[in-house]
């Protein structure tokens, strides 16, 4: 498999993407995938449901579609999302699945990093590949815009699963779109209220020598 797709050699940010992931601390990406690679990532949900609410796919040697989810890392994306947010390319990749099963995903609002100073850079991005389209009522991502810049930690009362915050966004999207989404900023996957899936990858990408990591984004 070639390293980069050709069908992904146009996937760029634009000026105004730039802005938003900047400003806001998210953008949304249509058509991030085709079809056919989409296809062929949904191959490794293809195993048995875990009782925790939320199936999990770790890429490993006998992963379905396994050249699909190694062709991930070299998605023009994963670079761009590193220059525009952590200012640089070099950075460790994490990169697994996630879908919150029908009645299962609301977590509290949390930020992947622990509070940082004004004048620390940002040390975490996250690029969330669309598989099932994310809509109101399936467990997508929800965010608040421009949180990535405050320096305070979240409250004990938007922190509950449970809770709303005045300002919240849910992330829509059509399959194949991709979620930039700066570590910083306060989100949570929602729940998932709908009969069906909510499939996705998710490419966790986190500056090399920076210490204080709080997990995994969601």
């Amino acid at each position: 498999m070639k390293a980069e797709r050709d069908n992904t050699r146009s996937v760029r940010l634009t000026t105004r993407d730039q802005q938003a992931l900047d400003q806001d601390g998210y953008v949304v990406i249509p058509s991030a995938l085709d079809g056919s690679w989409v296809e062929e990532l949904l191959h490794a949900f293809d195993q048995p449901e875990e009782d925790s609410g939320t199936q999990h796919v770790e890429v490993g040697p006998f992963t379905k579609g396994r050249n699909a989810w190694d062709a991930l890392s070299h998605h023009p994306l994963i670079d761009e999302a590193a220059r525009n947010v952590l200012g640089h390319s070099s950075y460790a990749l994490d990169i697994h699945g996630r879908n919150p099963l029908p009645g299962f995903g609301q977590q509290g609002l949390h930020s992947d990093w622990k509070p940082r100073s004004m004048s620390s850079p940002f040390v975490v991005v996250t690029v969330i590949f669309m598989l099932d389209a994310f809509t109101a009522n399936n467990g997508a991502t929800r965010v608040v815009p421009g949180t990535h810049r405050v320096t305070a930690p979240i409250s004990k009362s938007y922190a509950q699963p449970l809770a709303h915050h005045p300002q919240e966004v849910i992330m829509t999207g059509s399959s194949g779109s991709a979620l930039i989404l700066n570590g910083h900023l306060w989100h949570s996957g929602t729940r998932n209220l709908s009969d069906g899936q909510r499939r996705a990858v998710q490419a966790v990408i986190r500056a090399k020598n920076r210490s204080g990591s709080k997990g995994r984004a969601t």
